[in-house]
């Protein structure tokens, strides 16, 4: 099972996340980092590059896109704006908003 935390931009998805990963003993993910991983770019870049729209059409892909277990996943607060993405989230785990 993995928790997906879901919430506005400097919420502290990653800081609470990071803990709970620890306290469980599960794999701490952070999409933002992976989306960066896989793009090559920082998040910055993307958005500069691609502009918003962009950004969440990769953000979209790179979530619904996930292959874990026993993982708590920070995500980015765009994230609600993908419906892919959501849909695998909610399946692959608990989503805490």
């Amino acid at each position: 099972m993995n928790i997906i935390l879901i919430g506005m931009p400097t919420a502290g998805k990653s800081t609470v996340g990071a803990i709970l990963a620890k306290v469980k003993g599960y794999e701490f993910v952070d999409s933002d980092l992976v989306i960066q991983i896989e793009e090559k770019r920082l998040l910055k870049d993307i958005i500069e590059q691609e502009g918003i729209e962009g950004f969440v059409a990769i953000e979209n892909q790179v979530n619904a896109s996930l292959d874990i277990e026993h993982s708590i996943v920070a995500t980015g607060g765009s994230v609600v704006y993908g419906r892919e993405a959501m849909e695998h989230l909610r399946n692959i785990g608990t989503v805490i908003i």
